[in-house]
């Protein structure tokens, strides 16, 4: 026979179990719409009883079998392969995303400067070459041609404007990034701390011998907020997520170890020394110091980035294509845009001096008296009547190209020509002069910047910077859609698995309410039976 109450017992334990099940599933249910919540089911699994004594007989052990189910415990219904996979595409999206919205940024600066911008600015610089032309000797028109002039510069000042604002912007966002990645790392350190306390008392036998606790039951809760956060630290940087045996982790991101269980590190931009000038911060004047945005880890490492957040706000900030130097990149972010506007400004003022006789092919004053543009510095003139900076010394930028003092004093300088056997320049009353400025204008091939960006024209140089910038843009939103796209399939993936349904939870709860009643009807008749065994056997006629 089997023990009298073992019946009772399984029966309890079977109420218990299906009470626990509708706790869990409407726990579930509860916790649908919180962000980062995992799925919970309660572990059920066959209750046995196998005792190897050699006196026991298959009988008596016959007698104590079908003893119900048992909990091992709630467990989160999550599967480890699909975090790896989407904290692997989060980098990507993250960069290409942010990379998209500050290029289209740079191109609303620049306002599409083969159309509404600066080609608009040399249009109407060149019809007022055009006009000047017919009457060389018209002061009027002569002033209107500088005027044009005039406006292409401060033209050239509002990119140079703007641009710096833009990374100003950019700069305070990257430290807004960096100071949120130090308090996610703080955030997931801490939660390391009172996992493994918890995983203490939960696991304390695995915990006791030493082994390790991963796959043991533990606080649920805690463990999402932790893969929350573990998740927003993807989109930083490419990470790495290794469990320790006492239930923490250790998180690499780019190669570097920043977690491993309470040990972490912290992110920061690299101090300078001081450096010359006013800054409006420490942050600018870190920036200023390096001409770029350097970032390492407490640790001493370099923060090299792949992909992230971070990396698509250094690679703005520090990418300076075949202009980089020091601790610049070969990204095109906003200083590539910079230069290549200042490379533009340096060889278009160049350019026209030398037309206008000011300069020879090499860059070299010849005739000061000629100069159309100049830089800021060049006009300065110390106390014993010197120039503080020769011509040749300084690069005509965006930032200080300016018209020079000899045409704001004669507008018609413009129409003079030279008389080949004495040097001498006059009024040429055929226009020839301006004539031909217009023809290299339009049709002579310069090197801009120098350093084999390009060659070719005015106009072919300023399509080519509206090509790579557009090309830019489209190669990072195309990425952005890809990337996006394959982190939105493995987001449902994951929830598929570990989100929580309401159509299964219904069905789930209608199960174990039925397994209630069933079990709770079980103890019932188990009742009965036992009233009957204990009250009525052996009285015979009763």
């Amino acid at each position: 026979m089997r023990p009298t109450f073992m019946g009772l017992e399984m029966s309890k334990r079977t109420i218990q179990l299906s009470q626990k099940a509708l706790d869990i599933t409407g726990s579930n249910l509860s916790n649908s719409k919180v962000e980062g919540y995992t799925r919970q089911q309660v572990d059920i699994g066959s209750s046995y009883f196998n005792d190897y004594a050699y006196w026991q007989t298959k009988s008596s052990r016959m007698a104590l079998a079908g003893q119900g189910a048992i909990g091992f415990g709630v467990d989160q219904v999550r599967d480890p392969y699909i975090d790896k996979r989407y904290r692997d595409s989060t980098p990507a999206v993250a960069e290409y995303s942010t990379k998209t919205d500050i290029l289209k940024e740079v191109e609303t600066v620049l306002d599409n400067i083969t159309t509404d911008g600066l080609t608009l600015s040399i249009d109407t610089f060149k019809n007022a070459l055009s006009n000047y032309a017919e009457r060389p000797d018209s002061e009027e028109l002569a002033s209107i041609v500088r005027n044009e002039a005039y406006n292409m510069t401060n033209l050239l000042h509002t990119y140079y404007a703007d641009l710096e604002n833009l990374k100003e912007t950019n700069l305070e966002a990257l430290d807004a990034s960096i100071e949120d990645t130090n308090n996610i790392i703080e955030r997931i350190v801490n939660y390391n701390k009172a996992i493994v306390k918890e995983y203490a008392a939960m696991a304390v036998g695995k915990y006791g011998e030493g082994e390790s606790v991963t796959g043991s039951y533990g606080p649920n809760e805690m463990l999402d907020e932790r893969n929350l956060l573990l998740d927003e630290l993807s989109y930083k940087g490419c990470i790495e997520v290794h469990d320790n045996a006492d239930g923490s982790v250790r998180v690499l991101m780019d190669g570097v170890e920043i977690i491993n269980g309470e040990k972490y590190e912290q992110l920061y931009m690299r101090r300078s020394t001081k450096v010359e000038g006013e800054f409006s911060s420490e942050l600018f004047r870190d920036y200023a110091a390096y001409d770029a945005a350097v970032l390492r880890w407490t640790s001493g490492d370099s923060a090299e980035f792949r992909s992230g957040e971070l990396k698509a706000y250094v690679d703005i900030l520090n990418g300076n294509g075949v202009y980089a130097t020091g601790y610049q990149n070969a990204s095109y972010g906003i200083p590539y845009y910079e230069s290549a506007m200042s490379a533009f400004a340096h060889t278009f003022a160049n350019f026209m001096n030398q037309l206008n006789g000011a300069v020879d092919s090499n860059g070299k004053v010849v005739d000061a008296d000629r100069l159309l543009f100049c830089t800021n510095e060049y006009e300065q003139i110390d106390q014993f009547g010197d120039r503080t900076a020769e011509y040749d010394e300084l690069d005509m930028t965006i930032q200080n190209i300016r018209i020079a003092e000899s045409w704001m004093t004669n507008a018609t300088m413009i129409g003079e020509v030279q008389d080949k056997e004495t040097g001498i320049w006059t009024m040429s009353l055929d226009g020839n002069h301006v004539n031909q400025i217009l023809e290299n204008l339009n049709k002579k091939p310069l090197d801009f910047g120098g350093r084999g960006d390009y060659e070719g024209t005015i106009y072919d140089y300023l399509l080519f910077i509206s090509n790579r910038i557009g090309q830019n843009i489209d190669f990072n939103e195309s990425r952005s859609e890809a990337a996006y796209a394959t982190a939105d399939a493995l987001l449902d993936s994951r929830d598929a698995v570990s989100g929580v349904s309401e159509t299964e939870e219904g069905i789930n709860m209608l199960t174990y309410q039925n397994w209630y009643n069933a079990s709770a009807r079980l103890m019932t008749a188990l009742d009965d039976a036992l009233d009957r065994l204990i009250n009525n056997t052996g009285r015979v006629g009763l």
